[in-house]
């Protein structure tokens, strides 16, 4: 067996479902575009009525929002602003709207005007701690945090803000402390069970395998639980029931390139089943065509069945492609 010459790609990710649930949402959310159109030409109505109503401007903004019309979401919470600019929940839209359109400074000043009008503004402190942990101004966004639960304590967000940072500054103690007491606080927050699973995985936790395990009960098909769950199996060399896990996230969701990878991996490596292996890695390259690890491994494959030829031809082409590719050049003076 090859093993030192082949590469597994030791990333966690969350793809997006395609399975055939997929078309049934389309169709609502086509049903649901006409509803928000027709709200928007309801508040257009109103807002023609009465133009001085900021909270008419507020709710357009929030349906534009919802139709991903940021600019013109934005344009209506700058409008409402613009005829009362002391409501401090107008102040928060207009943060969040720039948040979400990745305006982060403008955001951060947006949101620092809420809570100048209204210290208790939970939703405005926290967002506030989002946007100063994204422009790593982390001391500042512990404070906001530490002000929103000091006012509210069951706030789990707040909590599970409190672990991001504490983990981006490297301290997984009170990083897991943080995720931990969002969970108690609130027992379906699924992100803070994956941050759970994700800190105790890379510890070699056992643990990790029951967070992954909440994650999944309370979002049953979930990619990124799969995925890392599958991971955390397969590290621990439980092949058996991490292949089961990837043929799980392969039906769950089809179009996840990295379960039939993985389950490819498995195959070449633990089991031998070489031809199995080349029909997973096949089909990653039908989903994700420029997946170079994929193709490398296809060329494993071919030496490992002694066909020496195509195992040059795959590993020459993994080099046009890619020409860093370490791995398949060593292939390569392997084989000529």
């Amino acid at each position: 067996m090859l093993h030192t010459r082949i590469l597994i790609t030791l990333i966690a990710i969350a793809l997006i479902s395609c399975d055939s649930a997929e078309n049934s949402d389309r169709h609502i959310s086509r049903k649901g575009d006409t509803q928000e159109v027709d709200l928007i030409e309801s508040l257009n109505d109103r807002i023609v009525a009465k133009p001085n109503d900021p909270n008419l401007y507020v709710k357009r903004a929030m349906a534009y929002r919802d139709r991903k019309m940021m600019q013109l979401a934005i344009r209506d919470a700058e409008r409402a602003l613009a005829i009362d600019s002391t409501v401090s929940y107008f102040h928060t839209v207009l943060g969040e709207l720039e948040f979400q359109s990745g305006q982060l400074r403008g955001a951060r000043l947006s949101l620092e005007k809420a809570v100048k009008y209204d210290d208790t503004n939970t939703d405005a402190l926290l967002k506030l701690a989002e946007t100063n942990f994204l422009l790593r101004r982390y001391d500042e966004a512990l404070v906001y945090t530490n002000d929103a639960l000091r006012i509210d304590d069951k706030l789990a967000q707040g909590y599970f803000i409190k672990g991001f940072i504490y983990k981006e500054l490297g301290d997984t103690t009170l990083a897991k402390s943080s995720f931990q007491t969002a969970t108690e606080v609130n027992p379906e927050h699924y992100e803070a069970y994956m941050e759970l699973g994700n800190i105790t995985a890379y510890q070699g936790d056992p643990l990790a395998l029951e967070y992954f395990k909440t994650a999944l009960e309370i979002k049953p098909k979930s990619a990124e639980a799969l995925y890392n769950l599958g991971m955390f199996l397969q590290a621990g060399e439980k092949y058996e029931q991490a292949m089961a896990i990837y043929r799980q996230l392969i039906d769950t969701d089809p179009n996840n390139f990295l379960g039939y990878y993985n389950a490819g991996y498995l195959n070449l490596t633990e089991f031998g089943a070489y031809e199995t292996a080349l029909a997973y890695f096949d089909t990653v390259l039908t989903i994700e065509p420029t997946y170079v690890d994929a193709m490398y491994n296809r060329g494993v494959c071919f030496e490992e069945m002694n066909e020496k030829q195509q195992a040059i031809n795959v590993y020459k082409n993994v080099l046009e492609i890619s020409p860093d590719y370490t791995l398949a050049a060593k292939g390569l003076n392997r084989l000529m």
